[in-house]
């Protein structure tokens, strides 16, 4: 995968050993926001962890299973986007960004850029987002993004007290 200029300190690259990490660094300073929203947090619990991790995804990018990049901001790690359940010109949509570089328009415009890439590269013809009702930024970055809600899906994502947000599945298609 070639890198992508987001802008003019904002990257997105393959993941390679190497990030490993400055990504657990990244999920370990924001473990407790992150885990709210996305349980996986709470199992990376060592810099080998995210290594496993970035290994699992290698395999599945080189099958066509799933499109992942690493978000660089300045040089530095700041979080990952991707495209997964790739299958019949569709794939749903998964990010995560570290808090320091939350709040400023940083993922709306690599979710723009991955956009580009699934209708235009990909040839894909529909993407999903799923957001928990209760994550208002990840919503907000889907509405920015002209996704439309097409539903809320109860129970769906679990939250960390062995219960479940409901989440609203936002779509946006090529055509749109």
């Amino acid at each position: 995968m070639a890198d992508y200029q987001v802008s003019k300190t904002i990257v997105l690259k393959s993941p390679t050993a190497d990030d490993a990490p400055g990504l657990f660094d990244l999920v370990d300073a924001d473990r407790q926001t992150l885990r709210r929203w996305l349980p996986w947090a709470d199992d990376t619990e060592a810099v080998a962890d995210e290594a496993a991790f970035l290994r699992i995804c290698q395999r599945q990018m080189a099958h066509g299973e799933l499109w992942l990049a690493v978000i660089w901001v300045d040089n530095r790690p700041a979080g990952m986007i991707d495209l997964h359940n790739i299958h019949d010109g569709q794939a749903e949509v998964g990010y995560w960004l570290g808090r320091a570089f939350q709040g400023r328009g940083v993922m709306t415009q690599c979710l723009e850029t991955v956009e580009q890439i699934a209708f235009t590269t990909l040839h894909l013809r529909k993407l999903f987002l799923l957001a928990a009702s209760g994550n208002f930024a990840s919503q907000g970055v889907a509405k920015r993004r002209h996704f439309q809600v097409e539903g809320r899906l109860r129970q769906q994502i679990p939250d960390t007290h062995g219960g479940y947000w409901d989440a609203v599945l936002f779509a946006k298609l090529a055509s749109d």
